[in-house]
């Protein structure tokens, strides 16, 4: 299989990312709160879509590595591995009396600025209900407000049932996960293949 950083459109303009959110496992990688993307030039979005939704069990209405069983994790970590992304996932651990908002916040604004560098336009959150989809664009204007990020960077928020690009995102997070709490198959796996960038933060 050809190494998906391969096919990374260098220089292309018009990227778009896809966001999902996870916490690691609270007895053994405790007050640790991550954000994955998933970076995809926009005109391979809807074949990048079309084959992770390919991946979904029948009757499932959405692929959720939680639920998935070790064998199908392992075709998912291959299948992704071989998908035209780069992954960018940032690390916080936190304070044992620290918001898991606050956390978010401080990954969010990490995790903005290096989407900026990789010419991302477009960022899709999985959406957690208005009043925290709000608190995202807020965070948004702030950094905008500070400079740190540009006018031209804007993010949205999209039901996660109803965008199978999160579900690329949601096993990523889960994959750092494992990999944190001692199972590294599935990171290294999609490590071996694709462009995956970790950045941890205090």
């Amino acid at each position: 299989m050809t190494p998906a950083r391969n096919n990374w459109i260098v220089g292309v303009q018009g990227r778009q990312a896809f966001v999902d959110e996870s916490q690691s496992r609270s007895a053994r990688d405790p007050n640790t709160y991550l954000l994955a993307a998933a970076v995809c030039n926009q005109t391979s979005v809807p074949a990048v879509r079309a084959e992770i939704d390919a991946l979904r069990v029948s009757g499932a209405r959405k692929l959720h590595w939680r639920d998935e069983d070790r064998k199908r994790r392992r075709k998912i970590a291959e299948s992704i591995a071989g998908m035209p992304l780069v992954h960018v996932v940032v690390v916080r651990d936190g304070q044992p009396d620290e918001k898991p908002e606050r956390r978010r916040r401080h990954c969010m604004e990490r995790l903005l600025y290096e989407l900026d560098s990789l010419d991302v336009d477009t960022v899709t959150f999985e959406s957690r209900g208005p009043k925290d989809d709000k608190r995202d664009r807020d965070m948004l204007d702030a950094l905008r407000s500070k400079k740190m990020i540009p006018p031209a960077l804007r993010i949205e928020h999209a039901i996660g049932l109803h965008e199978p690009m999160l579900w690329i995102a949601d096993a990523i997070c889960g994959a750092v996960v494992q990999f944190r709490t001692g199972d590294p198959t599935y990171l290294e796996t999609i490590r071996a293949q694709a462009d995956l960038r970790m950045l941890a933060i205090e």
